[in-house]
């Protein structure tokens, strides 16, 4: 049994969803559970043991501040930690990260390669690479 983290990424663009998945899984060496939208995340919610969960914060569909609401008012999902990765990171300040009860948030366009340092830092798992 592989001793990985496990992530829900929730991104609605699929290029920028699938670059992340391939990020996190290859160059962090976590499990990416991908979602296109929060719907989807929440599905996979109630399958999945999660470690963080990863999201974008601008969808056309729902709004962000509401699936976090909800997530943290649910007793199953509430210790999960969140992170956001948004156009829009430089707009929180770390008082509104922490009224959204969010982790951090990391600016897009991002770097690949340096993103799971990043994101480890962020929820304070251990940085280096995984052993096989």
């Amino acid at each position: 049994m592989s001793s990985a983290k496990s992530i829900l990424l929730i991104d609605y663009e699929s290029s920028v969803r699938e670059v992340l998945q391939v990020c996190l899984s290859e160059i962090g060496g976590w499990n990416v559970i991908p979602a296109a939208s929060f719907e989807e995340g929440s599905a996979s919610l109630l399958t999945q043991k999660l470690d963080a969960i990863i999201m974008d914060n601008v969808t056309a569909k729902r709004d962000s501040t509401k699936f976090i609401q909800k997530l943290k008012a649910n007793p199953l999902t509430q210790s999960i930690p969140i992170l956001l990765i948004t156009h829009k990171a430089s707009w929180y300040t770390r008082q509104h990260l922490q009224e959204m009860k969010v982790v951090g948030a990391i600016a897009k366009p991002f770097d690949p390669v340096s993103l799971p340092v990043q994101i480890s830092q962020l929820l304070g798992w251990n940085s280096t690479v995984p052993a096989d």
